[in-house]
């Protein structure tokens, strides 16, 4: 009966320990399971702040991205609008070009026929020019002429006149010397009148 006391006590005493064992074992995986399950925490929570940081990020290129986009939308409508006006005010200089060149030429064609007229007025001036020219020598040769013929008759007038006073038995006085002279001189003052004078040079 002791054996048996002393072999239930041993059985206790083993199944003591045993459960002892057993409790620090558990504790110990216990504490290694809430090791765990804090380092796992950490991680989580480090992720959860890396995924928030990469969110902020992602949000904050987003945004620039956005204001990107507004700033080149708004500068492309900008280079278009400069754009369009340039090829307005090229189309405009194109056509003022054109229609410059179109009055230069009717320009050059009303100064080309001007120049042709004007040569053609100088000719036909310098053809009646000419042909004046002709006829006043033509008139001086006459007038030359005619003072010749008339010099020549108031020469034989006053010969014939002197001769016919001389067959009559006259004698020249004084006084009619004077006056066939002074008769002479007038004659020839009117022709010296009806001269020409001034030559055609």
């Amino acid at each position: 009966m002791r054996t048996l006391s002393n072999l239930c006590l041993a059985s206790l005493m083993l199944l003591s320990a045993s459960a002892m064992a057993a409790d620090d074992k558990a504790a110990k995986a216990l504490q290694r399971a809430q090791q765990k399950a804090q380092s796992l925490e950490q991680e989580k929570n480090r992720l959860t702040a890396e995924k928030t940081q990469v969110q902020d990020d992602l949000k904050k290129a987003q945004d620039d991205a956005s204001r990107l986009k507004s700033a080149s939308t708004a500068k492309l409508r900008s280079v278009q609008k400069e754009l369009a006006a340039l090829q307005d005010e090229k189309q405009r200089l194109s056509d003022e070009l054109a229609q410059l060149k179109v009055q230069a030429a009717e320009q050059q064609l009303a100064a080309a026929a001007q120049a042709r007229q004007q040569q053609s007025n100088v000719q036909v001036s310098q053809d009646n020019l000419l042909a004046k020219s002709k006829q006043l020598v033509q008139c001086e040769n006459y007038n030359q002429s005619l003072y010749q013929i008339n010099t020549d008759l108031l020469s034989r007038y006053e010969q014939a006149y002197k001769s016919a006073y001389l067959l009559r038995g006259g004698v020249f006085t004084q006084l009619g010397t004077v006056k066939l002279e002074n008769d002479s001189a007038q004659e020839r003052d009117k022709l010296q009148g009806l001269r020409v004078s001034n030559k055609v040079q």
